[in-house]
């Protein structure tokens, strides 16, 4: 599956509340969501541009080219529409993005684990890494909002 917002005029996306849920759950979600949501508004407040919400395979047919053809899909319609690809991805999801010619954005973020998991399931405390990337034709770096620096 794979699940994606396009903007066609200006993004009218706006940081929500995280209002369904309460307590250590909503610490925890905003630990994760917080920080992507503050650089995807600064990027792209008011601009044009396809958002990759996830792209996400059954593990039972990983490896088997179907991310790729959805990526391959959203590359289209960005094409036809003359507009960037925005992409947060787990460290999972690199080697895709990657290979379809994704950029990375400098300045990675990082989530503390701990701040993530419940308390019942905390590791040691290891970073997890989101990579932030970008898709442009290969003549359409000037089509990419003035903050965006690649890495």
């Amino acid at each position: 599956m794979a699940l994606w917002d396009i903007y066609l005029t200006p993004s009218s996306w706006r940081r929500p509340e995280i209002s369904w849920l309460s307590g250590d759950e909503r610490k925890r979600a905003e630990a994760l969501i917080s920080p992507l949501w503050n650089a995807r508004e600064k990027l792209w407040l008011d601009k044009r541009y396809l958002y990759c919400h996830v792209i996400a395979v059954h593990p039972e047919y990983q490896r088997k080219g179907i991310g790729q053809l959805l990526m391959e899909n959203g590359i289209k319609v960005a094409q036809k529409a003359e507009l960037p690809i925005y992409i947060e991805s787990s460290l999972d999801g690199v080697r895709l993005y990657e290979k379809s010619g994704c950029r990375r954005l400098k300045q990675p973020h990082e989530h503390d684990t701990k701040d993530l998991k419940p308390p019942r399931a905390q590791g040691d405390g290891e970073s997890s890494e989101v990579v932030l990337f970008v898709w442009v034709p290969k003549s359409g770096e000037g089509m990419l909002p003035d903050q965006v620096e690649l890495a």
